[in-house]
């Protein structure tokens, strides 16, 4: 089973996977790319009006073979 590395970089800069997720399939990348900047949202989102979080995918050769981001806006309406 492929193991891949999730390295996440947001507003505190880069944390590098050291450990991995083994995953049946590439095609589980996206899905659980998905889920941990859900995971980061929920725990920066209401501290900051401004947010870039992303996810580069590394595979166990150490290519880079996904990347995902989300960024946040978000202003009172005064």
């Amino acid at each position: 089973m492929p193991r891949y590395f999730f390295d996440v970089v947001n507003g505190h800069g880069l944390e590098r996977d050291e450990q991995g997720k083994d995953l049946l399939s590439r095609d589980k990348i996206p899905t659980e790319v998905a889920a941990i900047l859900a995971d980061i949202a929920r725990e920066e989102l209401p501290t900051t009006p401004l947010a870039m979080m992303q996810v580069n995918v590394r595979d166990d050769a150490g290519k880079n073979v996904y990347h995902g981001e989300l960024s946040f806006r978000g202003e009172w309406d005064d």
